[in-house]
């Protein structure tokens, strides 16, 4: 027991010198920020806290931030959430500076988390049915314009 705590106090342990200051944080003006190797989320949080808007933080990163900026709010918000996957909504506001506040940010979940896009690679294929709803749809229009049924070759722009 003694040793293990002998161990503990030998051995330095190095704190993390986070620092988020806020200044001026209001949309009508600019708003500074320094920070010094603080977590985004929480530079985030703190600047949401600040400024009224929500915060969604669903990136399972979470960056180290060093900036000192002063720059107008919805600037700042966008400049800081730049590298992640991110959503912000805005309402209008004539009181600030672009005439526009930050109402709410999500940063969403990493893409490279989800796993295989949902995009296919290859498009789908021609099926039979596809095609006779294609030919009834393009009949359907031809009719409903008044000219006869036509080839999809015949109507092709050449």
């Amino acid at each position: 027991m003694w040793l293990l705590a002998a161990v503990l106090v030998a051995v330095p342990v190095e704190v993390s010198a986070q620092e988020i200051r806020i200044s001026r944080a209001d949309c009508a003006d600019t708003v500074g920020l320094v920070a010094r190797q603080a977590p985004l989320s929480r530079v985030l949080e703190r600047l949401g806290e600040s400024l009224g808007f929500v915060l969604i933080y669903q990136s399972q990163s979470d960056p180290l931030v060093t900036r000192d900026a002063r720059l107008a709010a919805t600037d700042l918000v966008r400049a800081l959430a730049h590298d992640m996957n991110f959503s912000i909504e805005e309402a209008f506001d004539p009181n600030c500076l672009q005439g526009r506040r930050v109402t709410k940010l999500a940063v969403l979940p990493d893409t490279a988390d989800k796993g295989p896009s949902g995009v296919a690679a290859h498009p789908a294929r021609q099926t039979p049915e596809i095609e006779r709803i294609a030919r009834q749809t393009m009949v359907d229009y031809l009719q409903s314009h008044g000219q006869e049924d036509q080839s999809v070759e015949d109507i092709a722009v050449h």
